[in-house]
Order: C-alpha cells, then sequence, then structure tokens
C-alpha cells in the first residue's frame, strides 16, 4: 500500500475549471496532489486506490477547492519582516503577487532609499516609520531581492512583478523623480534590467499612470512620466525572454484620459504578444466610463490580443472610523489636539459633550475631510458586512428620515462598540447604489478578479478578505440581483488568474498540481467586521478581517489554517518561472 502525506475524503469537489462538483478523495504527497478518486457513491467512501495516509480529514458536506490566487498586492515589505501576511492569510488565498503599480523596493541603490519609502508610503499608504523600522534593506538589485526571499519562508507563496517606478530611478536617478522623459540610453537600460530581472523570477512588470498615486509632497510616481516607446521596449524584453505579463493602473478616473491610455496599452500588446492586465472600476466622476473601456478590450480581443481587466467584486472605498487614518472629523481642531492619544483615552474626550459640540461646530465651519462630500455613499459597517447595502440606509438617508444631521450620525457611528464602530465609503464600484457594474465586469470574457491591495492603505481598507466576500455573497448571499454560481467564481479565483500568470501548476485540482487548496464549510462561510491590528513594525496598524468557515486550507501540502485559525507551518515560498511552469506561450 503506497504512503501518502494527506487524504481529504468525501470532500465535494470544486476544481477550479469551472465545471460542476463532484464528490471524490484527494490524496497529497509532499506538495502534490498524487491522486483524486470520485467517491463510490453505492460504498459511501473513495479509497484512493492504494494509498494510506498519516493523516486524513473528512470533508464531507464541504467544498474542497483549488488555492485561490491574489493577483494584486502590495506585500513586498511585509514579505521581508513577516511570515504571516496578514491580511490576505486566513481569505483561502495561498499564492500572491506583489509590485503591482510600479511601485516595491527593489531595484534600489541606497542613495534611493528614502524616496523609495516615501514613494510606497504616497501610493499605497504604508507609514514611512513602519518602513523604516521593517524594511532590512538586504538587496540592491532585484534578483538580490528575490535571492532574500527565496530563502524565507511564508504561510502562502509569494510572486513578484517587477516595479516600472523603481526601475526608472534605479536607470535614471534624480531625473526620473524630477519627470523628465527618458532617453534612448535610458529606454536600453530599463529594458535590460526588465529582462534580467525576469531571468532571476519575476513574473511580469508592474506600473502607473494614476495621478493620484505621488508621494506625500507631491512628486508622480515616476512611471506616470513614461512615454509609449519605453512601454513597448519593456513589453519587447518581457517577449524576449519568454514569459510574464505587464500589469498597468491607467487613469480610470480621468476621461477621455482613460481611453487614450487603454489604446496606447492594446498597441503595445499589439506589437509584442505581451499579455496585459489593467486595473478596471467604476468612478464616480464618470459611471458609464469602465463600459467604454471594455469596450475597446473586446474589440482587441477579437482581434487576439491578451488584455486582462483586472476587477473587484464589491464596491472600493474606505473604512472610516476613530482608529482610521482619516474621517470626516480628522482635520477638525479640537480632534486633531486628542488624535495622538490611544483610543481609549481619546474616546473618553471625544464622549464629553463639549468636545462632540465642538468637533461638530469645526466640521460645518468648514474643517472637514472628503469624506463629508459623500454621506450619499457611506453605510454603517455592522458585526456582519453588508457589501451592497441599499440607498435607505445611507447616512444621508437616515439624516433625511430622522431629521438629524450627517455629521452628528456619523460622530455616534464612530462612538459605538466602545469607540470602534465603523463607516463604508463606497468611492468606486457603487455609483448606482449596486452591484450590478461589477457582475458585469466580473463576468466579462477575460476579466480577473484581484485589487485587493493587501498590505496597503492598511489603515483605510481591507480589501484582501474579498476571496471570502465574493465565494459567500455572489453565490450565496445576495439579494438585490443575480447571483453567480459556486463553479464560475471558484474558476475566477484560481484558474484564471493562474492561467494569466503562467503559473502551470496552480489553479486546478488534478493530480501532479501543487496541493494547495481550500476545505471550505459553505453555510458558515462569511466575514466579520473589520478591526484594527496593532502589529505592523514599530506598532503601526492595519486593518484585518476574520473570516468564518475555512476548515482547512493547505499550501504546498501543509496545513496553514486548520477550523479558521492558523497552525505554526509556515511552507510558502518564492515561486518563480522555474518553479511554476510559466510561459507566455
Amino acid at each position: 500500500m503506497e504512503q501518502v502525506d494527506l487524504i481529504i475524503r468525501n470532500g465535494t469537489i470544486v476544481d477550479g475549471t469551472g465545471a460542476e462538483p463532484f464528490r471524490a478523495d484527494i490524496a497529497i504527497r509532499d506538495d502534490r496532489i498524487a491522486a483524486i478518486e470520485p467517491v463510490d457513491h453505492r460504498a459511501g467512501h473513495a479509497p484512493v486506490g492504494d494509498h494510506s495516509s498519516t493523516r486524513d480529514i473528512d470533508a464531507s458536506g464541504r467544498l474542497v477547492t483549488p488555492g485561490f490566487i491574489d493577483p494584486h498586492s502590495h506585500l513586498d515589505g511585509h514579505a521581508s519582516w513577516e511570515h504571516r501576511l496578514k491580511p490576505d492569510s486566513g481569505h483561502g488565498i495561498t499564492t500572491t503577487v506583489f509590485g503591482n503599480c510600479g511601485v516595491g523596493f527593489a531595484p534600489c541603490a541606497p542613495e534611493h532609499r528614502r524616496f523609495t519609502v516615501a514613494l510606497m508610503e504616497g501610493v499605497e499608504d504604508i507609514p514611512a516609520e513602519v518602513l523604516d523600522e521593517g524594511l532590512p534593506w538586504a538587496w540592491e538589485t532585484y534578483p538580490e531581492y528575490l535571492s532574500f526571499l527565496a530563502e524565507r519562508t511564508f504561510d502562502m507563496n509569494v510572486a513578484g512583478l517587477l516595479p516600472h517606478s523603481l526601475v526608472r530611478v534605479h536607470v535614471m536617478g534624480k531625473r526620473a523623480i524630477e519627470g523628465e522623459p527618458a532617453t534612448a540610453a535610458d529606454i536600453k537600460a530599463i529594458a535590460r534590467l526588465t529582462e534580467e530581472a525576469l531571468a532571476a523570477g519575476a513574473v511580469g512588470v508592474g506600473s502607473t499612470r494614476v495621478v493620484a498615486q505621488r508621494t506625500l509632497s507631491g512628486i508622480p510616481s515616476p512611471s506616470q512620466h513614461a512615454e509609449e516607446g519605453e512601454y513597448l521596449a519593456i513589453a519587447q524584453a518581457i517577449a524576449a525572454v519568454g514569459h510574464g505579463v505587464l500589469q498597468i493602473a491607467p487613469e480610470f478616473k480621468q476621461f477621455p484620459r482613460a481611453e487614450h491610455e487603454l489604446a496606447m496599452i492594446i498597441r503595445v500588446c499589439a506589437e509584442t504578444g505581451v499579455p496585459v492586465v489593467y486595473s478596471l472600476k467604476q468612478a464616480n466622476a464618470d459611471p458609464d466610463g469602465w463600459r467604454r473601456l471594455l469596450d475597446m478590450t473586446a474589440a482587441a480581443n477579437a482581434e487576439g490580443l491578451p488584455i486582462h481587466p483586472m476587477v473587484l467584486g464589491r464596491p472600493t472605498g474606505a473604512i472610516a472610523g476613530w482608529e482610521t487614518s482619516s474621517h470626516r472629523f480628522s482635520r477638525c481642531p479640537s480632534y486633531r489636539q486628542i488624535a495622538h492619544l490611544p483610543l481609549q483615552a481619546r474616546v473618553e474626550f471625544l464622549a464629553r459633550p463639549e468636545v462632540r459640540a465642538a468637533i461638530l461646530s469645526e466640521e460645518a465651519a468648514g474643517e472637514t475631510d472628503r469624506f463629508a462630500t459623500m454621506d450619499h455613499l457611506t453605510f454603517p459597517m455592522g458585526a456582519v458586512p453588508d457589501y451592497e447595502p441599499g440607498p435607505e440606509s445611507s447616512i444621508a438617508s437616515v439624516a433625511e428620515r430622522t431629521g438629524g444631521a450627517a455629521a452628528a450620525l456619523t460622530y455616534d457611528t464612530f462612538m459605538a462598540r466602545d469607540g470602534r464602530g465603523m463607516l463604508f465609503v463606497a468611492s468606486g464600484n457603487y455609483s448606482d447604489g449596486s452591484l450590478e457594474p461589477a457582475r458585469e465586469m466580473m463576468q466579462f470574457e477575460g476579466s480577473v478578479l484581484g485589487l485587493g491591495d493587501g498590505g496597503a492603505h492598511s489603515t483605510l481598507i481591507c480589501d484582501a478578505s474579498a476571496t471570502t466576500s465574493t465565494l459567500s455573497f455572489w453565490t450565496r448571499d445576495r439579494t438585490r440581483g443575480e447571483r453567480l454560481t459556486v463553479p464560475e467564481v471558484v474558476h475566477k479565483l484560481t484558474a484564471e488568474p493562474a492561467r494569466l500568470f503562467g503559473f502551470a501548476d496552480r489553479g486546478e485540482l488534478a493530480p501532479g498540481r501543487k496541493a494547495d487548496l481550500n476545505i471550505v464549510d459553505y453555510e458558515r462561510l462569511g466575514l466579520s467586521a473589520p478591526r484594527m491590528d496593532y502589529d505592523l513594525p514599530g506598532g503601526g496598524r492595519r486593518l484585518v478581517q476574520d473570516a468564518t468557515g475555512y476548515d482547512a486550507i493547505v499550501v504546498n501540502g501543509s496545513l496553514v489554517g486548520r477550523h479558521d485559525q492558523p497552525t505554526a507551518s509556515l511552507p510558502g515560498r518564492l515561486v518563480t518561472p522555474a518553479v511554476a511552469g510559466l510561459s507566455n506561450g
């Protein structure tokens, strides 16, 4: 009898291909799936051939899926200082890709470290003090950074995109920071570094065109200054190596600029054949702009071009409360006087009638944050989050019904739960108070689920939990529109991102594939409200969201989660072309 390490028995297999579920046993040996044997319904169990195991898990009544792949995170720094990559951990994510939007920490010469930290702080809202405390700077080039990561272990697998802005700074120095155009020699050097990084194990190149992505002092991300010829040279370098994608965040909030940028991306793709993935959301400023971008994408896809919009299956926006870095009252003078205090002491002051009156009067006088203009898209975040709330539950609607002031309602909501009450401000994907646009984007042929931004904006968002909410909400809980099927959603969380990034060894459950998988108690699957943890370097804070319903999370054949709790196992490794079978072919 052949020995294996783990047998998962009697599970309902949702294999990632989009096919109908079936009952089967799965045998795992080392880090691979050794066998999948359908259950004999007459016998009630399957013997998975002649295998025996050192450990069995009874998955009766549970879904067994491939591990989820998060194609858009910003855990570049976190992977250098911690092993459990929160907030992605616990949400069924077994592989994450960072280096998106052109930011990261390599390549970086010592003289550019201060700017690199400032750029990540401004673009992705990771405080400089956290980065200064946490980053070991044990590298300079991108291959050295990957070598450093290859020696580390995690609770999930990690893969890296080469950050475009950092390559520009590495090549051009101060000229890149000041926004000068790249010379022919610069572009040649950028292409050479691209080839070097891809050969060392990068899975592509990340870039951004978003105007708001800049340092706190106002310096734009250097990739915003890149012209079409530079993107063409980068894509040609990707094509020459033979694997990798070009990830880009266009300025999707400004039209027709967004259309011009997507047209440029399409031209680059047409000339090189390199897969391109771009960020897409519904923008409040132009609620129908996303449709025009999808029309352009559909036309390009019809010509055989691999252009993929990356979308999120819930509203984008910010979480606001006394613990978050920004909220409606964060600029009020009376609040700023006590903002430095620990939460409990701060709440004691905020509970005083005279303090409340002062802050509300200052807010009314204009000492307010941008959140004050979005009451119609601001909703209470309850113990069980609702990601498609009805318009009647918005702060504006409640204020109108009760005759109260929106600011006072906001204040009192923050004071709930001992000062931990929170509101959700929907800045995208929810202009019409419905997730129908998100559904259409999700079901667009070739779209990829992502944009969780794990590690970034950690005091304002927690969208890394979207893997959990996408499966539970879209297949089970939605009441205000059409639902999706479980096989459809699992396919989009697994096989589709695996195919885009060329992860040939994962994304589907099949013999020989990586043993990255989830055992899901579907009826219990859900999310709690976000909470603030203070566990980043230097006591930095980050929003996390606990999930229920993950009976087990398996990475490389080892249990990293059991009954919604982490184990001590850290089997996650750096994923490179050599181990994942990456190819553009």
